[in-house]
């Protein structure tokens, strides 16, 4: 349970209570030291409206308090990390699937291509409110953001999905992906409110799994789309089954529980002020920031980083780039497979299992994989002799392998993809790519988490706002550039870019201990942990030498009780002496 501690101020202050209220006020069992003055170590039996209100008591996790989520079972964080899964999955499954009635679009609404994918780019484009979202859920918990989007997710789909109007359908898909950002943003918040340092590898593993939903859920959309728009009817009957997929969802989210600390402690201690602890607060309450000054905290710093940091700048422009060739695929991937390869309808969306494979691959083996890059040696010229093995970017080893698998998976894809090639070759391109993307989404995400420490949420919402303001021209600029280019040499733009781009995670190898030693954010952050660390420590170090007075005086008082026993001892045997002696005097009288 969360306990509470009475600093030496409110020990004195108690002191001085007891003091004026005399020793009336003390039941007659109280305990008292061997001088006759209280005992300290029940002291914070005082009733807390007795004490004034300038020093407040903190509410805190015990070590093993079961309420703080550090804390839970394995088995009860594995079924948190499902539901923020879950959730996440059916938010991203919600931009693709509009992919698949396109077709349906053109011809119903007689609108062009690009028009026709407009409501998949304000889709993504709504993703970027993420960062909008992610500093709510550090000052109103966790679950308050889920509680709030969602119903409003489900009430802007089922409008997408029955109004019969182009235009609001489109306005009403950027209002949808907006309600969607949080399960998409939020998870990473949940992630490292389960696991603590000790649990380095379970956090790796569980946001590994949180990234790969995110990239797997328009790829299973895309599967199921094309065989429900072939089947389903004229009516946009994929939107339909998106909307039901989020009711089905509602009941995760009534489910989640709040893992956000701060929230938690928050809410014990207004429960303890309401039962008569009127002093109780939380620690971060007593920063008495304001809900402003928070805000600015939140959004100023994010928008500081992305203009300041080259680490920030440089990881952003890999995510973008890979998350946009995704949303690029889904455009380009029925250009080729439906109108070039002459696939049937609802068959068009099965090569995307192939980059579902790449990235279960690389969510599953993610661990494994960065520990064997680690250990293989690079040039001199490119990781110095004296760096760490431990250092942060050790691990940018397996990024560097995943940026070269991204143009060698993208020229693959693109000069195969022609009618007169197989279908195969360019549907097994998809596994590299798979495993590509979301090895850059985590290999970025993490050296950029371990640079930035207690400002890892900041430099996430900067890669968030990046990746999806960018993916979401993507999609609608696929048409014209197919359309003039090709596919081959369309696809291969791309793969030229992501080549030339290779020079960043080299130069990360390279100059990244310099770059995070010359960053004013990086330092600041740095400067904080230590003085959170030395504080730590004092603190320890204070409740042991408390813990050692309070044995010394609980000794002093089982001393004290041993005297006041002992003397009851001797007051009886004096009694049945007196006794005896008047039985005696009696007994010699009757005698005579």
């Amino acid at each position: 349970m969360s306990s509470i501690r009475f600093g030496p101020a409110r020990a004195q202050e108690a002191a001085k209570v007891l003091a004026q209220l005399g020793p009336a006020a003390l039941p007659a069992d109280f305990p008292s030291s061997s001088n006759g003055a209280p005992s300290r170590t029940l002291l914070p039996r005082i009733s807390p409206s007795l004490l004034s209100s300038a020093a407040p008591d903190v509410v805190i996790f015990s070590k093993t308090d079961p309420a703080d989520p550090k804390n839970w079972s394995r088995w009860r964080k594995r079924i948190v990390v499902f539901y923020v899964c879950a959730l996440a999955l059916c938010s991203a499954f919600g931009s693709s699937i509009y992919a698949t009635t396109e077709l349906q679009i053109r011809a119903k609404y007689n609108a062009n291509a690009d028009t026709a994918s407009a409501g998949l780019t304000v889709y993504v484009l709504g993703f970027s409110f993420g960062p909008l979202v992610c500093p709510m859920s550090e000052i109103y918990g966790r679950k308050l953001p889920y509680m709030v989007s969602w119903p409003i997710l489900i009430v802007m789909s089922a409008i997408d999905a029955f109004v019969d109007n182009l235009a609001v359908i489109i306005v009403f898909r950027f209002l949808t992906g907006a309600a969607a950002a949080c399960a998409l943003n939020n998870g990473g918040g949940i992630m490292s409110d389960l696991y603590n340092i000790v649990d380095m590898q379970a956090q790796a593993i569980a946001i590994s799994w949180y990234a790969a939903s995110i990239l797997s859920g328009p790829c299973v959309a895309l599967v199921i789309g094309f065989f429900i728009v072939a089947y389903a009817g004229p009516n946009l009957w994929a939107l339909r089954v998106f909307f039901f997929f989020t009711i089905a969802m509602w009941p995760l989210v009534i489910l989640l529980p709040e893992t956000h600390g701060p929230t938690i402690l928050a809410a014990r201690s207004k429960k303890l002020r309401n039962e008569g602890r009127p002093n109780a607060r939380a620690a971060h309450e007593l920063k008495h920031q304001t809900k402003g000054e928070l805000l600015r905290i939140h959004f100023g710093r994010p928008a500081k980083m992305f203009v300041t940091e080259p680490i920030i700048q440089g990881a952003a422009v890999w995510t973008s780039l890979s998350y946009g060739i995704v949303y690029f695929f889904f455009e380009v991937y029925t250009i080729v497979f439906f109108e070039q390869h002459h696939f049937r309808l609802q068959l068009t969306g099965l090569p995307f299992i192939a980059i579902i494979i790449g990235t279960v691959v690389a969510a599953a083996f993610y661990v494994p994989l960065v520990k064997y890059f680690q250990g293989i040696p690079l040039p001199t010229f490119i990781v110095p002799k004296e760096t760490p093995k431990d250092a942060p970017e050790m691990r940018l080893k397996l990024a560097l392998f995943a940026c070269v698998m991204m143009p060698i998976s993208l020229f693959w894809f693109a000069w195969t993809s022609s009618g007169s090639v197989h279908w195969i070759a360019p549907t097994l391109a998809g596994v590299p790519f798979g495993f590509a993307t979301i090895t850059i989404f985590f290999t970025f995400l993490t050296y950029t988490s371990q640079t930035y420490t207690i400002y890892a949420s900041s430099s996430g919402a900067c890669n968030i706002f990046a990746r999806c303001l960018i993916g979401s021209f993507f999609p609608i600029v696929a048409h014209s550039i197919v359309d003039n280019l090709g596919s081959e040499w369309g696809v291969s733009v791309f793969g030229f870019i992501s080549f030339c781009l290779l020079p960043i995670p080299l130069v990360f190898l390279r100059w990244g201990p310099t770059l995070r030693a010359r960053s004013p954010m990086a330092n600041e952050a740095n400067a904080i942990v230590a003085k959170m660390r030395a504080q730590a420590a004092a603190a320890a170090k204070k409740a042991q030498e408390q813990a050692a007075a309070a044995a010394a005086i609980a000794a002093e008082n089982e001393k004290a009780k041993v005297n006041i026993d002992s003397l009851d001892s001797d007051r009886s045997d004096g009694e049945m002496v007196k006794k005896l002696n008047v039985l005696t005097n009696a007994a010699e009288v009757n005698s005579v």
